[in-house]
């Protein structure tokens, strides 16, 4: 009987239970839940883990990046002028401002990169800076402009200052083959002086009357004797020389007068020699150097050019020009050093020409105190066989010296007031006459 009791009440039950679930309303749908995002950097402070306080220490400096080298153009540097400012001889007032600009073209395969500049290289840098950097760069095959402040030299004259580029690493070229030529700026500062007219052969073929004049050497059959006596008597020579040398051309301040030193001459020829007579007015007869050195003492000198209409617009020493010495040798010491010509030009001919026979003898007389000497040149000496008319360059001068146991050249007069040893157009002429003379 007791189970039969238990079992009602249990069916009882779930039938109450199932009833009210089905009066119930339903329970909502759950509503997900959004987890807010966290604030980082609180997290993060939260989850930094406690350290212990270190003291400071010495800070090391900071380190530099590295900075890259640029590398240098293996391949060639070359510029070419394409134009340029204030043009050679420009006239510029002394201490005036200038500048002066080039257009260069670069004509190698380097490009030229702000690391080049214009450098000064040489000559009159006229106040402008040392280089001037390029402020861009200059692809092969492209041209740039570059300019130099300079000023001009305050002593009038002409200037010139010699320019090139430079590559970063210091290595220079400019224009040219190669890059070797340096490109410049020259001018004048002041006033130039008036142009040199252009030389023009005259004809006849004659040195201007202001170099001294012509000289005319006679023909002869009466060969002078070689002895320094001029013994006209037997018309040797006339009674009066016909030309003088009394131009100061060397030692102005040694010369006191026409006394201390002046001369008169004249000359023969034939077809092997030329002939000359000499009268030195020289009022202390020093003559104690020989050979190359004869010019140290009391001497002459004749200049001879004999190719006058070749190279008559030529101021500089050829093959054809000759200057020749003539010393009496050492006249106050009998049995002294022997009269003797010398040749020191053209250098591969110079030396001794014993050849030429030279006399010379000291004369002292009311009126004249000095030395004569007498020469015969063999045509040999220049290399030339006259047949007469001929005109050839030409200079005659007497060298001095006063100082006895010296050897020094004191002065120089000259039948050429112009003469310069080594500038033909500064020279006379002298002609070959085909009729005897006095």
């Amino acid at each position: 009987m007791k189970s039969f009791t238990r079992k009602p009440l249990m069916g009882l039950v779930a039938l109450l239970v199932l009833a009210v679930g089905c009066t119930l309303p339903l329970a909502p749908t759950p509503t997900p839940f959004v987890f807010p995002t966290p604030n980082m950097t609180l997290t993060a402070l939260f989850m930094i883990p406690p350290t212990s306080t270190v003291p400071a220490g010495p800070t090391s400096p900071p380190v530099s990046a590295a900075t890259a080298t640029p590398v240098a153009c293996t391949g060639t540097h070359l510029a070419d002028l394409v134009s340029e400012t204030v043009l050679d001889g420009t006239s510029i007032t002394p201490g005036a401002a200038f500048t002066k600009t080039w257009t260069l073209k670069n004509v190698g395969t380097c490009a030229w990169t702000t690391g080049y500049s214009l450098v000064y290289d040489s000559g009159s840098q006229m106040g402008a800076p040392a280089s001037v950097p390029l402020t861009t760069s200059v692809a092969a095959g492209a041209s740039v402009t570059l300019s130099a402040a300079m000023t001009a030299p305050s002593t009038v004259g002409s200037y010139q200052g010699f320019w090139k580029l430079s590559t970063p690493a210091g290595t220079r070229f400019g224009v040219g083959t190669g890059g070797t030529t340096a490109f410049w700026v020259k001018i004048y500062a002041g006033t130039p002086p008036p142009p040199v007219p252009a030389c023009v052969v005259p004809s006849p073929v004659r040195r201007p009357d202001s170099n001294g004049g012509m000289v005319e050497a006679y023909w002869t059959t009466n060969a002078p004797a070689i002895d320094g006596y001029f013994d006209s008597f037997v018309d040797e020579w006339p009674a009066t020389l016909k030309y003088s040398a009394t131009s100061v051309v060397f030692g102005k301040s040694q010369w006191d007068n026409d006394a201390d030193l002046s001369a008169t001459y004249h000359f023969k020829w034939d077809g092997t020699y030329l002939y000359l007579a000499a009268k030195v007015r020289d009022n202390n007869y020093v003559q104690e150097s020989s050979g190359s050195n004869m010019y140290n003492g009391d001497s002459l000198e004749i200049l001879f050019d004999t190719a006058l209409k070749t190279d008559y617009c030529s101021s500089t020493l050829s093959g054809d020009d000759f200057q020749l010495g003539i010393s009496g040798g050492f006249l106050v010491a009998p049995g002294g050093q022997e009269p003797e010509a010398y040749l020191w030009y053209p250098t591969d001919k110079a030396g001794l020409k014993p050849v030429a026979t030279v006399k010379a003898v000291q004369i002292s007389i009311p009126g004249f105190v000095g030395y004569q000497i007498e020469a015969r040149i063999p045509w040999t000496i220049f290399a030339i066989t006259p047949t007469g008319g001929e005109e050839y360059g030409f200079a005659f001068s007497v060298s001095d010296n006063d100082s006895g146991g010296t050897s020094k050249q004191q002065s120089m007069v000259s039948a050429n007031p112009k003469r310069v040893l080594t500038n033909p157009m500064t020279w006379g002429t002298i002609q070959m006459e085909t009729e005897a003379g006095p």
